[in-house]
């Protein structure tokens, strides 16, 4: 009894290059620089890609921010997500607030 493969066979690789290589091509082109033209085109197109874009980035803050370790109680930090769910932004609130 023969093992029956479910699987799809690879395609005979030898059998699909004979079809391309029907013909012959040199290994090297010789060229003449004699015969060769200057590219017209050379130097005309400007690019548009690269570089900075105006705008583009992060913008810069008014205010630098530091980081700082805070310790609060849980009832503390329960009331400032009641104000930002964000401690830090809750915090600033306050200090906004306070001033």
């Amino acid at each position: 009894m023969r093992n029956v493969s479910t699987r799809k066979r690879a395609p005979n690789r030898a059998r699909a290059t004979a079809k391309l290589d029907a013909y012959e091509l040199p290994l090297e082109i010789p060229l003449d620089p004699a015969k060769m033209k200057p590219n017209r085109f050379a130097g005309r197109v400007k690019v548009p890609h690269g570089g900075k874009r105006a705008g583009a980035g992060r913008k810069p803050a008014v205010e630098t921010v530091e980081r700082h370790t805070v310790t609060l109680f849980k009832s503390q930090a329960d009331y400032l997500r009641t104000l930002d769910a964000n401690l830090s932004k809750a915090i600033r609130a306050l200090v906004e607030r306070s001033r």
